[in-house]
């Protein structure tokens, strides 16, 4: 079944995050909305607001409706209870959106996991969670919720939601053999991407004169990254290297005091866009991702940034394993380091002297362009659709 024979599927988006965030799953879903309303499938989206901001998506077949997103609170019974709230506030906002064929949830937000059942339900149309991390599986490894009895029973009901899903979209195949795993019945692999429009200028070219070898990582700056290895390992080599985070996150201001204790040549940027993530590649000798390695559920994560960073043949140091690291190696992108402070030491050493990042034939880019367009993604994900409503006709 092809795309133009979904022509005419309503589509209701249930999502975290969406325009005006500038976050991967915004980036994600800005682009498959696109492609489905694009072959006349009319798409509604409900998200919490963001701040002070409208929506600024204007396509045609794109309706954005928007419900209190209640702040941004630290303490875990304020989130709690903000998930709770997201979730009875969604309800009335998707029901007035009218009917719908399919009802997608992205997870890891529970709020919209909740709501996205009782509202499919209520509507009578296939139930799809669109699953970008290993949840629940993380709630143990993460000890986010900090509470041996509470742990289990939110474990639970996302394992009885996603049971109860009609089809779960996985966006590494880890992901969803993990969910097959767990008792999940219909599963497939829809992978993050790139969305190819928003690359039409080329990289600066950027002057430099310090001698030094520049080392970035761009993104969040949480627990989940393990960001503590590349600051000791900058600590080691402060006469040759120079290390830039651009991003903010839960674990900014520690690895701040870190880099600091350590008299480390480590300098903190905080988040930028468009034109201005260029000229931070262009700066960079050499682009880090990373996640930390004692969170088993990380060998079936892929952090998306990777996908650019492969698609502007920048040159990666992976601080990673299981798909992120195939992946790296698949597309002779880099190189993957284990993840101690020996091995990382001793590979920076290397590009200092040796500059393979000057030398490498990177196929990051044909890599992209075979396995993970956005555009393509989207009509298999619409393609995907299809084929459920039309096995539940």
């Amino acid at each position: 079944m092809s795309s133009s024979d979904s022509v005419g599927l309503r589509i209701l988006l249930l999502t975290h995050s969406f325009s005006p965030d500038f976050t991967p799953p915004q980036r994600r879903w800005k682009a498959f909305t696109k492609v489905f309303a694009a072959h006349g499938n009319p798409v509604t989206v409900v998200a919490p607001k963001s701040g002070t901001r409208s929506p600024n998506t204007d396509e045609p077949g794109i309706r954005v409706l928007q419900y209190p997103s209640f702040g941004n609170p630290k303490h875990l019974f304020f989130k709690v209870l903000r998930s709770l709230l997201r979730a009875i506030t969604s309800l009335p906002v998707c029901l007035l959106s009218g009917r719908q064929d399919v009802v997608i949830a992205t997870v890891p937000a529970l709020s919209t996991l909740v709501s996205g059942l009782i509202v499919s339900r209520l509507l009578r149309a296939r139930f799809v969670v669109d699953l970008r991390d290993s949840w629940p599986n993380l709630l143990s490894e993460s000890n986010i919720l900090r509470s041996r009895k509470l742990e289990p029973l939110v474990t639970r009901l996302i394992l009885t939601l996603l049971r109860r899903a009609d089809l779960v979209a996985a966006v590494t195949g880890g992901l969803g053999e993990v969910a097959r795993k767990q008792g999940v019945r219909d599963v497939v692999v829809i992978s993050n991407g790139v969305d190819l429009s928003n690359y039409g200028s080329p990289i600066p070219t950027i002057r430099r004169e310090d001698g030094l070898l520049h080392v970035l990582y761009l993104g969040n700056l949480g627990r989940s990254q393990g960001l503590e290895l590349l600051i000791h390992a900058a600590s080691h080599l402060s006469s040759e290297i120079l290390v830039r985070f651009v991003g903010d996150g839960t674990e900014r201001v520690r690895l701040q005091n870190l880099a600091a204790s350590l008299n480390a040549p480590v300098e903190f940027f905080h988040p930028v866009r468009g034109e201005q993530v260029l000229e931070q590649y262009a700066w960079a000798d050499t682009c880090a991702v990373s996640l930390r390695p004692d969170w088993p559920s990380f060998e079936h994560t892929v952090p998306s940034k990777l996908y650019e960073l492969l698609f502007l043949d920048r040159y990666v140091t992976g601080l990673v394993r299981g798909e992120a690291a195939r992946i790296i190696k698949a597309s002779h992108a880099g190189k993957v380091v284990e993840q101690d402070l020996q091995s990382l030491v001793k590979h920076l050493q290397g590009m200092v002297s040796g500059r393979p990042h000057k030398l490498h034939k990177s196929l990051g880019r044909e890599w992209v362009l075979e396995n993970v367009a956005l555009d393509r993604l989207g009509d298999r994900y619409l393609n995907e659709l299809a084929l459920l409503i039309g096995k539940n006709k």
